[in-house]
């Protein structure tokens, strides 16, 4: 794995960051938002912007007496009832103005770009874009404003959807929506944001093949799972689709096969198709937990699905100039880098955790904490930058802990000066690197251009990955 030059320095961005947002800015936005609307209002702009951001980061189950509690200790001279508290958060206003300031959050750390990593598979391609989401339960009471998915979930859920450029390890872009919003209704929305020579790799949520035509018509590219149920045809204009194991059977190849098809009824989109037949172990798990899952859901797996479960399936427009069919199993374990990505922002940034039964408190609580998430990721897109080009790989998770312990993130957020804080960090990278292991990491993998079968070979955890991505 290479990583290009540096194309800003550290100096760079302490300067982006101490600018990013002044407290003349959050005074500003938020009388523009309405938030403020008289000038002698003892609640400033800027004290609320730091309160439902960085000030909570450390108790996400406060309540209104002690936010005020932070409030008066930052602010000697505020003095503010937990009830007035309560009205000024639960209110449109505060809510504008929280979520203006995560779309100025999110415009401005993603301007400049840092270091590109690059591979030869990767190469080709300006942007790798990700896109998933994070689902958040809610206490039943706001089931009308953010409607559940139905099961053992709560009746109330809010969904993060997330899409985000793994090479420059930037944000793309962020959606709150409510818990009952498929995936693959929200699957055509980066079509609006999608460019010419993009690759896109997403899971089966987000399978829709109405957007795999447009980025096809755009000059974009597209990396995804076959979904069990699309048919898939030999040529353009064929009548009827082929069954797609009896047709592999036939055509007694090995191990990995591919086939040139089209896809869909209505679209016949043309596209690389990859099969790899997996190892009688790694399929017998996944058909197990398909039998499991379907119990669960009260019903049964049907035999086609057992046996469609004994290949990996692959779809894509990417030439075979540029990957060989050994390849597209293995990039598409990028995947999981987004999963990391949530996992870190609820085990360290508690964004899952949500107290209240008003929708305005949630709405403030997630895109106050997603402000801070889109801070680190600009400090965590350095310090990366910094570790690859000491041919190591920067943890992600040891990092984000590293900032947020013994308060040197509330510093330098409240007083918007990073500079130190940088500083410190590029000190301190030995300690955040990930240990060499003989586990390969998914950027490994890529970057010694290992094939998807032999990558079974190395750990158990590509197995647990490639269960979870098929939804077993």
């Amino acid at each position: 794995m290479k990583q290009s030059p540096l194309k800003i320095t550290n100096e760079q961005v302490s300067h982006e960051l101490n600018i990013w947002f002044k407290n003349e800015d959050c005074e500003a936005l938020a009388r523009e938002t309405g938030f403020i609307q008289r000038s002698t209002s003892r609640l400033t702009g800027s004290s609320f912007f730091n309160l439902l951001t960085i000030d909570v980061l450390d108790e996400a189950r406060v309540s209104y007496e002690g936010l005020c509690d932070i409030l008066e200790d930052h602010h000697p001279d505020l003095q503010i009832t937990p009830q007035a508290l309560c009205e000024r958060m639960n209110s449109a206003g505060a809510v504008k103005f929280l979520k203006a300031g995560m779309e100025k959050t999110l415009k401005e750390t993603t301007q400049q770009p840092l270091a590109t990593i690059e591979t030869t598979w990767l190469a080709p391609f300006p942007r790798v874009l990700l896109q998933d989401s994070t689902q958040i339960q809610l206490n039943e009471e706001l089931a009308d404003h953010f409607k559940g998915s139905s099961g053992n979930a709560s009746a109330a859920a809010i969904k993060v959807d997330y899409s985000y450029d793994v090479k420059s390890e930037k944000a793309e872009h962020l959606a709150i929506r409510q818990g009952a919003d498929s995936d693959q209704g929200f699957a055509e929305d980066l079509a609006a944001r999608a460019q010419k020579g993009d690759l896109v790799i997403r899971d089966l949520g987000y399978f829709c093949l109405n957007f795999f035509a447009y980025l096809a018509s755009i000059g974009a590219f597209f990396l995804s799972r076959l979904s069990f149920n699309v048919n898939v045809y030999l040529t353009a204009d064929a009548e009827t689709p082929i069954n797609l194991i009896q047709h592999i059977n036939r055509s007694g190849g090995g191990k990995t096969i591919e086939f040139n098809v089209f896809l869909g009824q209505k679209h016949r989109i043309p596209i690389r198709l990859i099969a790899y037949r997996l190892p009688p172990a790694i399929y017998r798990k996944r058909q197990k937990a398909a039998i499991k899952s379907a119990k669960r859901k009260g019903r049964s797996a049907s035999l086609s699905y057992l046996k469609f479960l004994k290949y990996s399936f692959f779809i894509t427009n990417v030439p075979a100039a540029l990957w060989p069919m050994e390849a597209v199993g293995t990039i598409y374990r990028l995947r999981w880098q987004v999963e990391l990505v949530f996992k870190n922002w609820k085990s360290l940034f508690q964004i899952n955790v949500l107290k209240g039964t008003r929708p305005e408190r949630i709405l403030c609580l997630i895109y106050g904490r997603l402000i801070v998430i889109l801070v680190v990721q600009r400090l965590l897109a350095l310090a990366s930058a910094l570790a690859t080009g000491k041919e190591r790989e920067l943890s992600t998770y040891k990092a984000i802990q590293w900032f947020l312990r013994k308060g040197r993130l509330l510093r330098a957020f409240i007083d918007r000066q990073f500079d130190k804080l940088i500083r410190q960090m590029a000190s301190c990278l030995k300690k955040l690197l990930k240990q060499k292991r003989k586990r390969p990491t998914t950027w490994q993998l890529i970057a010694r251009q290992v094939a998807y079968l032999d990558s079974f070979m190395d750990s158990d955890y590509l197995i647990h990955q490639d269960l979870q991505d098929v939804g077993a």
